[in-house]
């Protein structure tokens, strides 16, 4: 029987406030590949001999400087041709809430990050399927469906380098 194995990962990180859900969106720094210039979600690749879940984590940090204590799976696998590598991709997709006073620390692929209030996802998220994935991590993540204690990601102990304040 075949196999599927995912290379990439897509985590997005979300935290809660008086006005509502706000999810991050990075944007990617001029020089940094495909897409600079874009607002994106966390997106990275799993190395050799890595889970999903462990390159989500690493992605997560290197990216944002952020370690996940609440994260989750989300029933939902990104999927897009990408044209200029003439290839089919699929991302399992991550969800991490955050507590609002919680620090971004960018990555020199990102220069820039921002908040995006739900209301707006519709506007700031320019791809469908980043849409459908928020939608899903609403629905059965953030106002929590049956099977969302399932989907429950352990969360990972941090160590004493990785600093107060990033407690995700």
């Amino acid at each position: 029987m075949a196999k599927v194995k995912a290379n990439r990962i897509a985590v997005y990180v979300y935290r809660s406030g008086p006005g509502g859900v706000e999810f991050l969106q990075l944007r990617r720094a001029a020089g940094s590949g495909d897409y600079a210039g874009t607002w994106q979600t966390v997106y990275g690749g799993i190395k050799s001999g890595e889970t999903a879940i462990a390159a989500a984590r690493r992605e997560l940090k290197e990216e944002t400087g952020l370690i996940p204590r609440q994260m989750h799976q989300v029933e939902y696998l990104e999927g897009f041709y990408h044209r200029a590598r003439d290839r089919v991709t699929f991302l399992p997709v991550f969800a991490v809430g955050i507590v609002r006073s919680a620090k971004i620390a960018l990555d020199a692929e990102h220069d820039d990050y921002r908040w995006v209030p739900l209301a707006d996802v519709s506007s700031h998220f320019i791809w469908r399927v980043q849409r459908r994935a928020i939608a899903i991590i609403v629905a059965d993540i953030i106002q929590g469906s049956p099977a969302r204690d399932l989907l429950r990601v352990e969360a990972e102990i941090p160590s004493p380098e990785d600093g107060p304040g990033n407690e995700a």
